[in-house]
């Protein structure tokens, strides 16, 4: 250990002398101990990070965690090719010019600590110039289908990145609620919109976007310039989808300033399809007691709330949301919030507002979600991003509706549906976005009813609820086993 045991000690200098080199040798000692254990540690986490997608992939079919998957292997493979672009470039990069501080233990042992390319010359020196003359990484933008793997191949790609590149990984909701709140701190400049690329710029070289999906004119608007500026500053995007870049926002007010949009990303990324017939949510088992259709529907889901708030008061709750709104909920015990739809969905509430219930509350009891028709087409909208932003989250979801996910979805349609005579009533909302979305908000609302998204759900907000809910599982089985 460092430091001694404070105690009487005989007077004498010859003494003293003794025990403060002594003292001094068991600092020393120590030190070097824990240097090497920082390194070891270091070395260890650099070679997981080292590995790449593809490795930890197989790791993971080989572990049986995954089952074999053409496209899901084809995707990797380009998660591999962006990966190993990226590190070739860290390479040629740390190669041509200093990046060390020299100061920590772990550059002293790799001998990076000279004078003549160490602190001393970091100071006086910019890698400005260097950094420009580096061309970006082409990036890949993955669509597909719901339950095809898209969030999960992002995510494995994420943790395999190496720590020093300055990565990214945010849902598109997330990155987008950032960038509205920087362009408000920015409103006083004269370009608001080039400070903001240069703070995303400076904190990271490589951006993970998760579910790019754009409704909004404000987002679509500024999303041309906000990328072309970012390229320019050679940011790396990955990114996920339900469609094809040529579909997105598609039928949107002033499409026209989009356009550019597209065509930019499709130079500066490789466009993956990866569409798999499975629909891997739809394989996990599903719990009941979250989602209520039936007749007694709303007791049933007042019942289930006032359980959650085990005996806690049920009290009225403000909410602050970003940009100084507040978000009122009538009802709150514990842990979960109770509000109806027309409360969340039918007002004029946004992604900022839900992101902030989330973070309030890890629980929410929603009632009476409508089957969609053209009168609710907006707050239909609204439903899908609060669906987004709970499974995000991993917000545990109790809800009344008219019917099955499928069935309040039931009248939205595409236009390419409604010219071929499938959009056959009035209660028709013929719309290309929502009929996009539309699948993965119904897949997402089956998912969170099972067991694996509530053990999620425990493992961020509640671990004590891990242990339960895997003897409730094991329960299960064993009651499907004995019917047998």
């Amino acid at each position: 250990m460092i430091g001694c045991i404070v105690r009487r000690r005989p007077t004498g200098q010859g003494f003293l002398l003794r025990q403060e080199r002594y003292w001094a040798s068991q600092g020393a000692s120590s030190a070097t101990e824990l240097a090497g254990l920082a390194v070891h540690i270091y070395a260890e986490e650099e070679k997981k990070s080292e590995r790449g997608p593809m490795a930890a992939y197989e790791e993971l079919i080989t572990t049986g965690q995954l089952r074999q998957d053409a496209r899901q292997q084809a995707t990797v493979a380009a998660l591999q090719r962006v990966y190993t672009d990226l590190v070739s470039q860290r390479a040629a990069g740390k190669s041509g010019r200093t990046t060390s501080s020299g100061l920590t233990l772990v550059e002293a042992r790799r001998g990076e600590n000279k004078v003549e390319t160490g602190w001393w010359k970091s100071i006086f020196s910019s890698n400005d110039s260097a950094e420009q003359k580096q061309e970006a990484v082409k990036g890949l933008y993955m669509y597909g289908g719901v339950g095809c793997g898209k969030t999960m191949l992002m995510d494995m790609f994420a943790t395999s990145v190496p720590r020093d590149m300055n990565m990214e990984r945010i849902h598109f909701h997330d990155f987008m609620l950032e960038v509205h709140e920087l362009l408000q701190e920015h409103r006083e400049t004269a370009d608001p919109l080039s400070l903001v690329a240069k703070d995303i710029a400076s904190k990271s070289k490589l951006l993970c976007l998760d579910e790019l999906f754009v409704n909004d004119i404000a987002d679509a608007t500024i999303l041309h310039r906000l990328f072309d500026q970012l390229w320019s500053k050679n940011v790396t995007l990955v990114a996920t989808s339900n469609r094809h870049p040529d579909a997105l926002y598609e039928g949107g007010l002033q499409r026209q300033l989009f356009l550019p949009f597209i065509d930019t990303l499709k130079k500066k990324c490789v466009i993956h399809d990866m569409d798999s017939e499975r629909d891997y949510r739809k394989l996990a088992h599903h719990a009941s007691g979250l989602y209520f259709t039936s007749d007694q529907r709303e007791s049933e889901l007042e019942s289930r709330f006032i359980e959650l708030t085990n005996k806690n008061p049920i009290e009225p709750m403000v909410i602050e949301v970003e940009m100084g709104r507040r978000l009122k909920i009538g009802r709150v015990g514990g842990c979960i919030a109770y509000a109806t739809f027309a409360e969340l969905c039918d007002q004029p509430l946004g992604a900022a507002d839900y992101m902030a219930l989330s973070h309030a509350k890890h629980t929410l009891a929603l009632s009476g979600v409508p089957i969609f028709d053209a009168k609710s087409k907006t707050s239909a909208y609204r439903f899908v991003t609060l669906i987004d932003i709970l499974y995000e989250n991993k917000v545990r979801l109790l809800c009344s509706a008219e019917g099955s996910p499928e069935e309040i979805f039931a009248h939205v349609q595409t236009y390419s549906e409604s010219k071929s005579g499938t959009a056959d009533d009035e209660d028709s909302v013929v719309d290309d976005n929502l009929g996009f979305v539309k699948d993965r908000t119904i897949s997402r609302l089956i998912e969170m009813q099972s067991n694996e998204y509530l053990v999620a759900h425990a493992s961020r907000h509640a671990p004590e609820l891990i242990l339960a809910l895997k003897e409730e599982k094991e329960a299960r089985s064993r009651a499907r086993y004995a019917k047998r």
